[in-house]
C-alpha cells in the first residue's frame, strides 16, 4: 500500500518520470545484490581457477515490475546507486563450469551470470565490463623498478644506521660539533626535533603559532576519517542501503559535505607563508632571486618523501597483498603511478584528469605548490602595506569571478556532490571536483585569505597593536565552531532537491562564497590564538601533545591512503559497513598512518631538512620559503 501511494505522489509531481526516494528492507532486497564476491581463496585453489571481477548491466525484455523499480530507485542519483548495474566476482572455473569456458571468456561470463540472474530474479544480464581475470598461475614478479626501490630503502636505513653510530660514539648529546651531513641522519637528534616544544628558536614571535600544530592534527584526523568512508565505498560492500541512508542521517551530512575541511591547510600554509617571510625580510634583503630559491626549497621540502611514496606505491604495494579487490583497490594505482608519476613530480597532476587513481589526495600538494608561487610572488613584489592590500585584494575578487563564471558557465554544482556513484568512481567523471574543487585557481580565495591572515598578524606584532579590548567579545569565538559547523551542513541543500529545482544563481552565490566564509572563520580563529584574545579552544589547539601529531602531518597525509587501501584491498568478501565498524578502521588507520609517518618523518624528511640546513650553513644562504 505504501508503494502505491509513493508511486502516486512522485506521478502528480513529476509526470510520467516517476523517481523512487526510498524502499523499506523488503522492497530493497527485491533487487539483486549491487556487489558479490565469490570464495578469492578457494577458487585460486583449484587447478585452472579463474578468477574474474566484471561490471554487468540488467535489464528486461519484456515488462517488468522490477526493472521498474530498480530504474525509479536508481534515478535518484544523488543519494542511490546505480542498480540497473551490478558488480561481481566471479570464479569462473567453480560458477560457470557447466559452460565450455576456455573458448570465449567474454560468452561465457555473460551467460553464466544471465543465467543466475534470471534464474533468482527473473530478469537478464549484458556483460558490460571485465576489470581483469586472476589465475592460478599468475603472480607478480619483480622487476628492476621493484630492485631499485628495495636498494633505496636499503640504503636509507644504512644512512640512518650510520648517522645514529656516528652521533652516540663520537659526538656528544648536546653537542653541536660534528659533521652536520652525516648528523642530519641521527634518529637521536632527529627525534629530540620530533618531540621539541613548539616555537622554540631566536624568535619569540614563532612561539604564537603553538596552534597550528593542533590545526594540523585535527584537521589531518577528519581527513582520514573521509577517506575511510570513501575508500570504502568504492570497494564492495554488502550493505549498500546503509551508504544510501546515510544521506538522510543529519550527522552524517558533516562528513558528505565535509570537503571544506581539507582547505584549512591551504589557509595555514599561507599563513606562515606571509608571517615567516615578513620575518625573514627584517634581516636580509628581498630580491629577485628569492623566489627560484623558496622554489627549489619547497621541492626539495617536499619531493624525497612524496617520491618515495610514490615509488613505493608503484612496486612494492602490488606485491604485499592479494584478494579479489586488490587489484581494484591497490595495484590500479600502482599502475597509474607508473604512468603519471611525472605530473606528481612536477606538482601539476590537478590538471591531469586522467591521473584519478594515483595518490588521489595529492591534488592537494599540486594546489598549494601553484598557489606558494603565486603567495611568493605577492611577497617579493609588494614591499609596501598598501600594495600587499591592491594585490590581494585584486586576486581575491578575480579569484570569485573565476568560480562564478566556471560554476555558471559549465553549469556545475555548487558542491562536490558525493553520490554513492560518485564514490566508486573516485570522481573521475565529476567535472565539479576537476574544475572546481581539485585546480590551484580554483582554490586562491582561500589562499589569499590566509596570506591576508599572515600579513596582518605580522604588521599588528610589528606595531604592537594592543587587543586585549577585544577579549570581552571571545564569545564571538566560542561561536566560531558551532557556526563553521552550520556552513558544512549547509551543503546539504544540494541534495534535498532535484538540480533544476534550485536557481541558477542560488548555486552560483553558494559556489563562490561557502568556502571563502568557512575559512575566514579559521583565519579569524588563527588571529585569535596568535594574540590571545580566547582561552578556552587555544589551550585545546595548542596542547603539548598536537606538537609531534603536527609534525607528522605531511607523512601522515602521504600514507594514509596507503594503509585504508591496503585494510580494504585485502577483504576477500563485500566488506559489512556498520558506524562501529567504520570507527575501529579509522582509529586503526589513525594509529598506522602516524606511526608509519613518523617513521617517515625520523628517517626522510627530518634528515632531508638537516642536509638543506647544512648545505645553506656551508653556502651561507638563507631559508626564504617561510613554511
Amino acid at each position: 500500500m505504501s508503494m502505491i501511494v509513493l508511486y502516486v505522489v512522485f506521478f502528480f509531481l513529476r509526470g510520467c518520470s516517476a523517481v523512487i526516494y526510498s524502499l523499506n528492507s523488503s522492497e530493497y532486497s527485491r533487487m539483486p545484490p549491487l556487489y558479490g564476491l565469490d570464495d578469492f581463496d578457494t577458487c585460486m585453489l583449484e587447478p585452472g581457477g579463474t578468477y574474474c571481477l566484471v561490471d554487468v548491466d540488467l535489464f528486461s525484455e519484456r515488462p517488468s515490475d522490477l526493472m521498474h523499480l530498480i530504474h525509479e530507485y536508481s534515478a535518484n542519483v544523488k543519494k542511490h546507486y546505480n542498480h540497473s548495474q551490478i558488480h561481481r566476482g566471479v570464479c569462473v572455473t567453480k560458477s560457470c563450469r557447466h559452460l565450455n569456458y576456455t573458448w570465449d571468456l567474454n560468452v561465457t561470463l555473460e551467460v553464466c551470470l544471465n543465467e543466475s540472474i534470471w534464474k533468482d530474479y527473473n530478469i537478464q544480464a549484458k556483460l558490460n565490463h571485465i576489470h581483469y581475470c586472476k589465475r592460478d598461475i599468475d603472480h607478480v614478479v619483480l622487476d628492476m623498478s621493484d630492485f631499485v626501490v628495495i636498494i633505496v630503502y636499503m640504503v636509507l636505513i644504512a644512512l640512518n644506521i650510520i648517522g645514529s653510530l656516528y652521533d652516540v660514539l663520537f659526538c656528544h648529546e648536546n653537542s653541536k660539533s660534528g659533521n652536520l651531513y652525516v648528523l642530519s641522519f641521527s634518529l637521536r637528534r632527529n627525534w629530540e626535533k620530533l618531540v621539541a616544544p613548539s616555537g622554540v628558536g631566536t624568535d619569540h614571535r614563532l612561539q604564537k603559532l603553538k596552534s597550528f600544530h593542533g590545526l594540523r592534527a585535527m584537521t589531518m584526523v577528519c581527513v582520514i576519517f573521509s577517506h575511510v568512508v570513501l575508500i570504502m565505498a568504492y570497494a564492495y560492500i554488502d550493505n549498500t542501503l546503509y551508504i544510501e541512508k546515510a544521506y538522510e542521517d543529519p550527522i552524517k551530512q558533516i562528513l558528505f559535505n565535509g570537503q571544506l575541511v581539507v582547505h584549512t591547510f591551504f589557509v595555514m600554509s599561507s599563513f606562515l607563508l606571509a608571517y615567516n617571510y615578513e620575518i625573514n625580510a627584517e634581516k636580509h634583503k628581498v630580491s629577485w632571486w628569492h623566489f627560484p630559491k623558496g622554489l627549489l626549497l619547497r621541492w626539495v621540502r617536499l619531493t624525497p618523501t612524496y617520491g618515495l611514496m610514490l615509488a613505493t606505491i608503484s612496486t612494492l604495494m602490488r606485491h604485499i597483498g592479494s584478494g579479489p579487490m586488490w587489484d581494484l583497490v591497490v595495484t590500479s594505482e600502482s599502475n597509474a603511478c607508473r604512468q603519471y608519476w611525472w605530473a606528481h613530480v612536477l606538482y601539476i597532476q590537478n590538471y591531469i584528469y586522467d591521473d584519478k587513481l594515483c595518490v588521489p589526495v595529492s591534488w592537494y600538494l599540486a594546489a598549494d605548490t601553484q598557489l606558494f608561487c603565486v603567495g611568493l610572488l605577492i611577497c617579493i613584489t609588494c614591499r609596501t602595506m598598501r600594495t600587499k592590500k591592491a594585490a590581494l585584494v585584486t586576486l581575491f575578487l578575480l579569484s570569485l569571478v573565476i568560480t562564478s563564471s566556471v560554476t555558471y558557465f559549465l553549469n556545475l554544482d555548487a558542491v562536490v556532490i558525493q553520490s554513492p556513484e560518485t564514490c566508486r568512481n573516485l570522481y573521475v567523471l565529476d567535472y565539479t571536483f576537476n574544475y572546481i574543487y581539485i585546480p590551484g585557481h580554483a582554490n586562491l580565495s582561500t589562499y589569499i585569505m590566509g596570506l591576508s591572515g599572515g600579513f596582518l598578524a605580522y604588521h599588528w606584532q610589528d606595531e604592537g597593536k594592543n587587543l586585549d579590548k577585544y577579549k570581552k567579545y571571545q564569545w564571538v569565538i566560542w561561536l566560531m565552531f558551532p557556526i563553521a559547523v552550520l556552513v558544512v551542513l549547509s551543503g546539504g541543500i544540494f541534495y534535498l532537491s532535484e538540480d533544476n529545482m534550485i536557481p541558477t544563481a542560488f548555486k552560483v552565490l553558494y559556489a563562490t562564497l561557502y568556502k571563502p566564509l568557512f575559512q575566514l572563520l579559521i583565519v579569524t580563529f588563527i588571529i585569535s590564538c596568535v594574540f590571545k584574545l580566547e582561552s578556552c579552544y587555544r589551550k585545546i589547539v595548542e596542547w603539548r601533545g598536537f606538537t609531534w601529531a603536527g609534525r607528522l602531518s605531511y607523512g601522515t597525509y602521504l600514507v594514509h591512503t596507503l594503509v585504508i587501501k591496503g585494510l580494504i584491498g585485502a577483504q576477500t568478501l563485500p566488506t559489512h559497513m556498520t558506524d562501529y565498524y567504520v570507527l575501529v578502521v579509522l582509529a586503526g588507520s589513525v594509529l598506522l598512518s602516524f606511526l608509519a609517518a613518523g617513521a617517515l618523518w625520523l628517517c626522510v624528511e627530518a634528515p632531508v631538512a638537516g642536509l638543506v640546513r647544512a648545505a645553506l650553513a656551508t653556502s651561507g644562504g638563507q631559508r626564504v620559503e617561510g613554511q
